[in-house]
Formats: C-alpha cells, sequence, structure tokens
C-alpha cells in the first residue's frame, strides 16, 4: 500500500535564500522547480544525501495558502508527501478505519493526491500521493533513491556519470565531483592545480 516517503515540504519565505542553504552550503541537488499559479505558490525539489528529498514552498500572492501557513505558523515543516501504489485503496484504507480525508484530487496529469489532516495525523499533514517519481524532476538524471523506477539499463548508465557542482564548504566556495554514489570536494581555488595533475596522468597518446 504505502511505497515510500518521498519528501518532506517546508514553506520559506525567501526560496533564493532556502535553495542557497540546502544546495551551496549542504551539498544539496536542484531537482525541479516549478510556479503552480493557480495555486499562488511554486515548489523546488532538493536531493539531499540518497535517501529523501527536501521540497521548498512559497507564496506568489499575499492570499496564497503558502503566504497564510507562513503568517499563522512561521517558516517550517508544511507536510510529509508519502507516494502510494494506489491512491483510492489508500482512501478507502483510512475511511474504513474512521479517518477522514481531504482534497482528493489529480491537479496534474499524473499526480494524484489526498490529504489527512494533522489532528488525525498527531500534528502532522500528510500527503498520499500516487505518481511516476521519474515524471517530476529534470531528465538525464536519476536519484539513488529513485533508483528503483528506471530501466536497468539507464541505472547502470547512471552510475558511471561524472557530475560536478559548485558548492559552499566550510572554509569556502568548493566544487563537488561525484559519481554514482562516490563523491570528493576540492577548494574551488585548487581547481587548476586539480586539472594540471590529471593531464600529467595521462599517457602521452591521450594527452597529444
Amino acid at each position: 500500500m504505502i511505497r515510500r516517503i518521498d519528501h518532506v515540504s517546508i514553506a520559506v519565505r525567501d526560496q533564493a535564500k532556502a535553495k542557497a542553504f540546502f544546495i551551496e552550503v549542504l551539498g544539496g541537488k536542484n531537482l525541479f522547480e516549478a510556479p503552480v499559479p493557480w495555486q499562488k505558490f511554486r515548489w523546488t525539489t532538493i536531493e539531499l544525501g540518497t535517501s529523501c528529498f527536501i521540497e521548498l514552498i512559497d507564496p506568489l500572492e499575499k492570499d496564497s495558502f503558502v503566504q497564510k501557513f507562513l503568517d499563522h505558523r512561521g517558516e517550517g515543516p508544511h507536510h510529509i508527501t508519502i507516494q502510494v501504489n494506489n491512491l483510492q485503496e489508500v482512501h478507502r484504507k483510512l475511511e474504513d478505519n474512521g479517518i477522514p480525508t481531504f482534497g482528493l484530487a489529480e491537479p496534474f496529469p499524473g499526480w494524484k493526491e489526498m490529504y489527512v489532516h494533522p489532528k488525525h495525523a498527531f500534528g502532522t499533514l500528510i500527503q498520499f500521493a500516487e505518481f511516476k517519481p521519474l515524471d517530476w524532476i529534470n531528465p538525464g538524471y536519476i536519484p539513488p533513491s529513485y533508483a528503483e523506477f528506471a530501466p536497468a539499463e539507464e541505472v547502470g548508465a547512471q552510475e558511471g556519470r561524472i557530475e560536478v557542482q559548485r558548492v559552499q564548504g566550510e572554509k569556502g566556495p568548493e566544487v563537488e565531483i561525484r559519481q554514482g554514489g562516490q563523491k570528493i570536494r576540492v577548494p574551488l581555488s585548487q581547481v587548476g592545480n586539480l586539472i594540471q595533475t590529471l593531464k600529467k596522468q595521462q599517457p602521452a597518446s591521450e594527452s597529444a
């Protein structure tokens, strides 16, 4: 019935500042972001580590539900999203156990959702969603926690891919190099030296 916890959603006032914290300081990876004009908010999905995602939501207008949350509660966790195999099945299970739900809908093609109010879930707003995870991130990258949803040949190709991004380290800007589950960080000031050292390691026939 329950597939996995997909992400924790955090309401923020300043999207750019929050992204800098989770991406540049903590080394997260921006997987997808999009505005939702009719609901007056936007979201950004960030991968942290290999097991779960953080979703940042901020208001686009003053009467957005996110703005109302910020005015009432301040910045912080807004909801937890749990991926399910069959939303209707989960809906029936909850209703049969006397747990009311709300917001049952398909607001986007390929995304079905419903909610359980915090008063029925020990103080936590829970979003249950039925979706294909790889449809909701930028193409060309398969997060380790989404490997089970990708064809085997794509996972193999992904494991050999090298990714490079700039991050903020404890002592200043760094360049992070990832391949599969391995990563190294090099101070930005030393990248030139690293490149020259790597060139020296190449056989003469390759460096020519």
